[in-house]
């Protein structure tokens, strides 16, 4: 049984972590290929992770297997989950991340059983992920490898929240472009505006107004509101660095207000 394998991490550029997973992957693993979706999650940053993760997972071919490396203290969280969703598999500690993962929780998951990893294991990823998924794979099956439990640990949702005419949101990743992408989601953006005009505050009083549908709209070095391909908003420059010059960073807070609506 081959498959596709995928490394979230706070390991950092050049980590010899990275290295020895990798190593041990091909090891154990000789004909699944191996992605590395990012390294340079901040430590411990589960909302980051978890916002990155869902938006590339399902373009990744059914049967590929998310490997969550953050926060993976054994003795700390207690158990270690293997969830399926959508035809994917996600395995991690269950340390809230997969309540920020997905929107409404599988009803398929399972905790490793505890002969197949140490409370004082360091590094788990490498010593308890990789030949769990091994066997797996090898065998088709979770017997003898983990049962079916419930998530313990739930963290807030990362969804934007919407109060009559007004949105809040935040800056949950700046990209290499320095494009600032939120957690205002197309769908609840159009369901508020309903048409009207608004505006997008940052920093309480810097303002953009209206969305366009490329990076080149307007002059350069104007500000600009897009929709990314996975449907969520960011702020961006035209031919600029958009985060760094407006001084946006990850958990910086946006605010829609839409104009109100008259009545007789």
């Amino acid at each position: 049984m081959n498959s596709v394998i995928t490394l979230v991490s706070d390991y950092g550029p050049g980590s010899p972590y990275t290295a020895a997973l990798l190593g041990s992957a091909m090891r154990l693993l000789p004909e699944t290929r191996v992605v590395e979706v990012s390294h340079h999650i901040p430590a411990f940053d589960l909302t980051q992770a978890a916002f990155i993760l869902r938006s590339v997972y399902h373009q990744f071919p059914k049967g590929t297997i998310h490997l969550i490396c953050l926060d993976t203290n054994i003795s700390l969280h207690k158990q270690f989950l293997f969830i399926e969703a959508d035809g994917h598999y996600f395995l991690g500690a269950d340390n809230g991340i997969f309540s920020l993962l997905f929107d409404e929780m599988p009803s398929k998951v399972n905790k490793v059983l505890e002969a197949h990893f140490s409370l004082n294991d360091l590094f788990p990823e490498k010593n308890v992920f990789l030949p769990l998924v091994a066997n797996f794979l090898s065998q088709g099956s979770l017997i003898g490898l983990a049962e079916p439990t419930q998530v313990l640990t739930i963290k807030q949702g990362i969804q934007a929240t919407s109060v009559e005419n007004i949105i809040k949101g935040t800056v949950l990743y700046v990209d290499g472009y320095q494009n600032a992408i939120t957690n205002i989601s197309k769908e609840l953006f159009d369901q508020i505006c309903a048409n009207r005009n608004f505006k997008l505050f940052y920093w309480g009083k810097h303002s953009i107004d209206r969305v366009s549908n490329q990076f080149y709209n307007g002059g350069i070095g104007e500000d600009l509101l897009l929709f990314n391909e996975n449907n969520y908003l960011m702020i961006a420059i035209n031919r600029g660095r958009g985060a760094q010059l407006l001084g946006l960073k990850p958990g910086s807070k946006v605010v829609i207000e839409f104009e109100e609506v008259e009545t007789l």
